[in-house]
């Protein structure tokens, strides 16, 4: 998809039923939520989450590829990337076959609490390689 201006994006994200929070702030808005999703995930704070909670997150990212930002995200994306482990386990969107969405992959390494529990229930203990 072509990178949809800001009013489309937000005309698309209300049609598609997100939040008023969510489409008031189009894609700008979407990747702002998704650079303070993946500082939180670098600081360690999400030891609380339970999946859902990490899958709602990752919806974000889910929006902004629909809108086609996802170039806007890229510098968050790379440091996300970074963290993951178990990444030979897709856990959300699973009946889609893609290989743009490396986010819907494993876990943060540095998952704790709850949060590392729900993880390696849903994608298993990392590999030895990761």
């Amino acid at each position: 998809m072509d990178k949809l201006t800001e009013a489309n994006a937000r005309e698309y994200l209300k049609a598609r039923g997100c939040p008023q929070l969510i489409y008031e702030g189009g894609g700008h808005g979407l990747i702002e939520r998704w650079s303070d999703f993946v500082r939180k995930v670098e600081k360690g704070d999400c030891a609380h989450y339970c999946m859902e909670d990490y899958w709602n997150d990752l919806d974000i990212r889910e929006l902004i590829h629909a809108i086609g930002w996802d170039s806007d995200a890229r510098q968050a994306d790379e440091r996300l990337a970074s963290l993951l482990t178990a990444t030979n386990v897709k856990h959300w969107n699973t009946d889609r076959k893609s290989d743009y969405d490396f986010w819907n992959y494993g876990y943060p390494k540095n998952a704790t609490g709850f949060f590392l529990d729900e993880a390696q229930r849903w994608c298993g203990k990392p590999d030895e390689t990761d």
